[in-house]
């Protein structure tokens, strides 16, 4: 991440800097949001989320500069809940395994582009511990071979012990020459400091005819626009540095050097109990105590029963949404690298 100093200003508790866009490089911008940490309490600053004047492109400005990244993922960020290494797919909560059988499938047919191959070579950025790398092997484990790159060495550790290769490094500063046939983002590009950056590497690694599959927040959907003033839960202020919609999604690819392949739209069922979490949260009554406590953001992620009532009701939700609009709060968009 690259701060700049002259920018770089103090506002309560949380070191911010001023940016441009990231798609066109401009600073006019209006405001579209703006919302304080309501998931993990980190700070009680006001963050403001803006659209550019100028591409449309969404972004946090000012945002956190790199200095406080471990204050904004504190210790218990759901991201970091690592498995012990030895805990397999099958010793994981129900709610957990149900969610990785239905991501499984998404992967299934995904790999049937590459029929033709002997084996896939696939790279996931951001891989954690491996959880993501299990399902990719578990959906062709004959063909496909993993690979991870995390900066955090713990998790790279893990994911080791489960038969994984990983590099421990910034995805920007991967310099091996290894290439790969699929790499993929999950929920990482919104995080990262400079999204382009990240996609030209992407492009670089990359087979010709390879794919680079990123999965992110769509702000063009029904339940971003009745709440886009701060409360959508996609928004996880200040987490999230870059919101997207299908038209910035391609434009990211394309100035990348990719061609949009396909562009799909998945259930996100966290989505809505944060959003259900951070409207509770405006209110000071009997209501606003009892959604506190019913949308407790961290909740979703203990694999118990209540986890499995709220997924199974935003999932419904997503289902129906997608239905009446065709779209979701959470695409995937696959792009191809040119063959020639």
């Amino acid at each position: 991440m690259n701060i700049v100093t002259s920018d770089t200003k103090v506002s309560g508790h949380i070191m911010k800097e001023d940016v441009a866009c990231n798609l066109c490089g401009s600073r006019n911008r209006r405001l579209v949001a703006s919302g304080r940490d309501r998931e993990y309490d980190t700070s009680d600053d006001v963050f403001e989320v803006v659209e550019c004047a100028d591409c449309g492109h969404r972004y946090l400005t000012p945002r956190p500069v790199e200095a406080e990244l471990g204050r904004i993922y504190p210790s218990n960020y759901h991201a970091y809940n690592i498995r012990p290494a030895g805990v397999g797919m099958d010793d994981l909560p129900l709610v957990t395994r149900i969610r990785h059988k239905i991501y499984r499938r998404r992967l299934v047919n995904l790999l049937k582009r590459f029929d033709d191959k002997e084996h896939v070579d696939l790279l996931d950025v951001g891989c954690g511990d491996g959880w993501m790398l299990d399902l990719y092997k578990s959906a062709d484990p004959q063909r496909v071979r993993t690979y991870g790159v995390d900066f955090d060495q713990r998790v790279c550790d893990v994911a080791e012990s489960f038969g994984h290769k990983t590099f421990c490094t910034r995805f920007e500063e991967y310099d091996r020459e290894q290439r790969f046939d699929i790499v993929n983002l999950s929920h990482v590009i919104e995080h990262v400091s400079d999204p382009m950056a990240v996609a030209r590497k992407a492009i670089e690694v990359l087979r010709p005819g390879g794919l680079l599959v990123m999965e992110t927040p769509n702000t063009d959907t029904w339940d971003c626009r009745i709440s886009e003033k701060g409360a959508w839960g996609a928004y996880h202020i200040p987490r999230h540095w870059n919101f997207y919609n299908p038209d910035s999604m391609r434009r990211l690819g394309e100035q990348a050097g990719f061609k949009l392949d396909d562009m799909l739209y998945h259930p996100a069922p966290v989505h809505w109990v944060w959003t259900l979490n951070n409207l509770s949260r405006e209110r000071t009554d009997r209501i606003g105590q009892i959604g506190r406590k019913v949308f407790a953001p961290l909740d979703v992620f203990d694999g118990g029963p209540k986890a499995f009532v709220l997924l199974a009701l935003g999932t419904v939700a997503d289902i129906a949404v997608r239905t009446l609009t065709g779209r979701t709060s959470n695409m995937m968009a696959i792009f191809e690298k040119p063959r020639t």
